[in-house]
C-alpha cells in the first residue's frame, strides 16, 4: 500500500468511526482527496511509514475502536500502547467465542437484570463496559442478539456518554465478523434461555 492509499484508508475509517454520515461499506472506503492535496501535507512521512504494515487496515480499525481519539497521525507510529491494545484486540477476535462467554460470566444472572435500566441510571451491561470487564465486541454481539438498543437509546437520549458509545458500537458492527449461530447458543447457555 502507497502512503497516499494509507492515507485514504485512515481518512475513510476515521470519518467512519466519527461521524454520523460517513458508512466506510456503503462509499468502499473512498473520500474526496487528491495526490496533491497529500504531497503538501507535513505529516505525509508518517503515512509513508504506516504504509509499510501489512496489516494497516486491522490495525487502524482497533485503534478506532478503542474509543480514545487519535489527535495527531505521528501517535500511530510506534506507539507501544496501541501496539499492545492492536495485539488485544486481534486475539479477542481471532478467539471471539471464548471471550464472549468470559464476558457473560461477569453479567448478573438474569440476562433482563443487565439490560434494564432503573431511576435513570445506567443499566448494569454498559456500566460493566465502561468499568472494562466486557468488551466492546460482546456489547455490540449482545445487542446484535437482543435488540436493546432502541430501549436504551430512548430512555439514555441526553446521555452524551451512551450517545458516543452507541455509536462506536453502531459503526463497529460493520467490521465485526462473527458466527451468529455459535454466539446465540452461547448466550441461551449462559443466562439459561429457553432456546426457541
Amino acid at each position: 500500500m502507497t502512503p497516499y492509499e494509507t492515507y485514504i484508508l485512515y481518512c475513510a475509517l476515521k470519518s467512519h468511526f466519527t461521524t454520523e454520515n460517513y458508512d466506510f461499506i456503503k462509499y468502499n472506503g473512498k473520500i474526496k482527496s487528491s495526490a496533491d492535496s497529500f504531497e503538501k501535507r507535513r505529516d505525509r512521512f508518517f503515512f509513508a511509514k504506516l504504509s509499510k504494515r501489512s496489516d494497516i487496515k486491522e490495525y487502524l480499525i482497533s485503534v478506532f475502536t478503542q474509543n480514545k481519539p487519535i489527535k495527531w497521525i505521528g501517535d500511530l507510529v510506534n506507539n507501544s500502547s496501541l501496539e499492545d491494545s492492536y495485539t488485544e484486540w486481534k486475539k479477542r477476535n481471532q478467539a471471539l467465542a471464548y471471550f464472549y462467554s468470559e464476558d457473560l460470566k461477569n453479567l448478573l444472572t438474569n440476562l433482563e437484570d443487565n439490560i434494564t435500566i432503573k431511576d435513570d441510571q445506567h443499566p448494569f451491561l454498559l456500566k460493566m463496559f465502561l468499568r472494562k470487564k466486557i468488551s466492546l465486541e460482546t456489547l455490540v454481539i449482545l445487542n446484535d442478539l437482543c435488540k436493546f438498543f432502541p430501549y436504551w437509546n430512548k430512555h439514555l437520549e441526553n446521555d452524551p456518554l451512551w450517545n458516543d458509545i452507541e455509536l462506536l458500537c453502531r459503526k463497529y458492527r460493520s467490521f465485526l465478523n462473527y458466527d451468529r449461530k455459535e454466539m446465540r447458543k452461547i448466550t441461551v447457555k449462559v443466562f439459561n434461555l429457553s432456546d426457541k
